[in-house]
């Protein structure tokens, strides 16, 4: 028989890995300038740790309920990979199959056309052909506005996109989008009928999908909560108290888990739950996405390097010590 660490660590890695397997390392690498029409001239610099050829790029897709997902894929290098990264976001034949894999969705239809992407001074100004970029409903419409945004400002090139069709700015797409001025990065996945008011404060926590498919995938959800100062034992409890009004993501913690406290030590968030967590081994697939969680959670918070989670004041049965994930999510 396995020992519950093994089982424990196989499952991190069935999950880290998914079908095609991907190895982590920093999200913006090895972009060292930006031509005027949008390509991306890369360096000689070899890496043993790395495949050169492919770069590991942060792609965003929806799911049937309309939360976007940020999934790392490692993308073949070319001029105007920027441009090229987006394709991987339309609903192509090439894609499809991968879509499928993973339970997710494009964000972009697979006709879309993009007339051209150019760069400059941390502005990317996208022209789109317009009648290929039409969508039904408002929600797919901001989520294709919003990722693409997202995707693209992950490039240490790009701080903020300009929406073009056929080469003029509208004050509005289809479906009321405003894509009037630059788009900058917003908060992912906001959750619904909130407002940042004076004296509160926003977080990210992630969440696991109760989407019936082999890829398990966690969704970030940024949450607005009453204190200004964001604290990790905070973090924890929003991630602990799980997703409001929604069926179709969970949080896999057993039941009567109570968070006890936390604290960061020389680069190490520990912390601790009471006896009730310690369920949670029992479930190994469960464990593994929980873990994960947790780690992204917390890795939000400067300082925290890696985490360990203890149990009434002992380190958990099974893991000892988190390194934090470098995505949330990679295919």
């Amino acid at each position: 028989m396995y020992s519950r660490k093994t089982i424990f660590i196989i499952s991190i890695m069935l999950l880290t890995i998914m079908f095609l397997g991907g190895c982590k390392s920093s999200q913006k690498n090895n972009l060292d300038s930006e031509t005027p029409d949008g390509n991306v001239l890369t360096n000689n610099i070899q890496d043993d740790k790395q495949d050169t050829n492919l770069r590991e790029t942060i792609l965003y897709y929806q799911n049937d309920d309309g939360y976007l997902v940020p999934v790392m894929r490692k993308i073949p290098w070319e001029e105007g990979i920027a441009k090229a990264a987006l394709s991987y976001m339309m609903d192509t034949k090439e894609q499809q199959k991968d879509l499928m894999a993973m339970g997710l969705k494009a964000l972009m239809p697979g006709n879309t056309e993009i007339n051209g992407l150019s760069i400059k001074d941390g502005l990317a100004k996208i022209d789109f052909k317009n009648d290929t970029v039409q969508f039904e409903n408002p929600v797919s419409e901001s989520n294709m506005v919003q990722g693409i945004v997202l995707t693209l400002c992950e490039f240490p090139a790009i701080d903020k996109v300009q929406f073009m069709f056929d080469g003029k700015i509208k004050q509005s797409m289809k479906n009321g989008t405003d894509v009037s001025k630059p788009l900058a990065p917003q908060d992912i996945n906001l959750e619904m009928g909130q407002n940042i008011k004076n004296g509160e404060g926003k977080l990210t926590v992630f969440f696991h999908s109760t989407s019936d498919t082999q890829y398990d995938y966690l969704v970030p959800v940024t949450r607005i909560i009453s204190a200004s100062e964001l604290a990790l034992d905070t973090a924890i409890g929003e991630l602990l108290k799980g997703p409001k009004s929604s069926n179709v993501l969970k949080m896999d913690i057993p039941q009567g888990t109570k968070l006890l406290d936390t604290k960061i030590e020389n680069g190490t968030a520990y912390i601790n739950f009471n006896k009730e967590f310690s369920a949670l081994g029992n479930e190994p697939r469960s464990e593994a996405i929980v873990m994960k969680s947790i780690a992204m959670t917390a890795k939000q918070f400067s300082g925290v390097d890696y985490v360990k989670i203890m149990v009434d004041g002992k380190e958990y049965e099974g893991v000892e010590q988190l390194n934090l994930p470098t995505f949330a999510n990679e295919y």
